[in-house]
């Protein structure tokens, strides 16, 4: 008889990776150039790449939403993942056509720098898969590392670098911090849990060892003051 395959913890987990590794690639792989171009020359685009470009996006949104959805983790902390994705990319849209548009631009290295395709897919992948994974909230630190992109692809540009080059490097940037922040984020929930597990067990060990000494109570209790 085959075996029967469930898709238990371990495979909805396994299916989240994936689902979020898919999202992020997309999400600074894809050029919405379109839908920002169809914003700016409404009524004069006659082409479908805007609807592409729209669904481009709703697969990115979509791909992130399902990896937090399958990973096994309470109701609330899914909650909270799936509101940080939702707000960050809806907002990153609504400003980028703004932007676009030209209704938004001042300052302009602030826009730039917030708009960034990188760092956004970096705050919403990292950001949401870190609070679903319930790690400990000093862990949300990790998300600071979002700002590399956006500080990496203006130097770029100022040194001309060809648009494919660039293109290739973001997304390998966003790759590597994006995989460094999950684990700094793992390293981060270890450390803070083991110390708390010394202080723990220093704490049961301290009244248990001076109950178990043979010695007379005087002689103990002065011993530990010296």
């Amino acid at each position: 008889m085959a075996p029967v395959l469930a898709f238990d913890r371990s495979a909805r987990y396994g299916a989240a990776i994936v689902a979020m590794l898919v999202g992020g690639y997309l999400g600074v792989a894809t050029d919405f150039s379109s839908i920002v171009q169809s914003e700016v020359y409404a009524g004069t685009i006659a082409s479908d790449a805007p609807l592409q470009s729209l669904v481009q996006f709703l697969l990115v949104l979509g791909s992130m939403l399902t990896a937090v959805i399958l990973l096994p983790t309470s109701g609330w902390r899914r909650l909270g993942a799936v509101t940080l994705v939702c707000v960050v990319l809806l907002m990153w849209v609504t400003f980028g056509l703004q932007h676009a548009a030209g209704n938004v631009v001042h300052p302009v290295t602030f826009w730039r720098f917030v708009l960034d395709q990188g760092g956004v897919v970096l705050v919403a992948a990292v950001g949401g898969w870190v609070i679903a994974r319930g790690r400990h909230p000093w862990t949300w630190t990790v998300i600071v590392l979002a700002v590399i992109p956006a500080l990496i692809t203006p130097v770029l540009v100022e040194h001309s670098f060809p648009s494919s080059a660039i293109a290739l490097i973001s997304q390998a940037t966003v790759a590597v911090v994006g995989l460094g922040a999950v684990w700094l984020a793992v390293w981060i929930d270890g450390s803070i849990g083991r110390a708390a597990s010394r202080r723990r067990g220093a704490h049961e060990e301290g009244p248990d060892a001076v109950a178990s000494d043979p010695r007379p109570t005087d002689e103990v209790q002065s011993s530990s003051v010296r």
